[in-house]
């Protein structure tokens, strides 16, 4: 092969300079955009514990509302901290206490439950929701039952997660 047939015509030089820039304009372009949607995949968000109460405070058998401020989850972006209401229940099973914590939110339409003393249910005002004290719905149009918060102890003291976990 002679220097004259290995050398590359303008044109040609033209074209393959052309489609690397497009190549390099592509890959600059797509790898935002596969990165946002890869990223979901490989981040865990964290949901710190919040301290909630003394549950030495807690009468057996008695639901208790508390109100806590937690942290929305994530790192990126700087978000206030809610309120969230919590519903403590102490059960005594068999000599054994088992501790639950209840969100006041109804799993129908997203109302706010309370404790209704007199007829020992939680109750939802907007369609009649009732749950019972573990949160199970035992009436009215709710389909399924009270969302509960992860919750761990230590010692007496309870702390949860904004972190809901399917009803009992």
């Amino acid at each position: 092969m002679s220097i004259a047939q290995k050398r590359i015509s303008r044109r040609k030089f033209m074209i393959l300079g052309i489609n690397a820039a497009g190549a390099g304009t592509g890959l600059l372009i797509a790898a935002p955009i596969v990165g946002s949607i890869l990223s979901p995949v490989f981040y865990k968000s964290k949901y710190p514990w919040v301290m909630v109460a003394d549950i030495q405070h807690v009468p057996v058998g008695v639901p208790t509302a508390y109100v806590v401020m937690v942290d929305q989850g994530g790192d990126s972006w700087q978000v206030p901290k809610v309120p969230r209401t919590v519903y403590v229940v102490k059960l005594n099973l068999i000599n054994q206490v088992q501790l639950i914590a209840l969100s006041n939110v109804c799993t129908h339409m997203q109302c706010d439950v309370h404790w209704d003393i007199n007829l020992n249910i939680f109750f939802c005002p907007c369609h009649g929701g009732e749950y019972s004290m573990n949160g199970t719905n035992i009436g009215g149009p709710p389909p399924q039952p009270l969302f509960r918060y992860q919750h761990k102890l230590v010692g007496n003291t309870l702390f949860i997660r904004d972190v809901l976990v399917g009803g009992s």
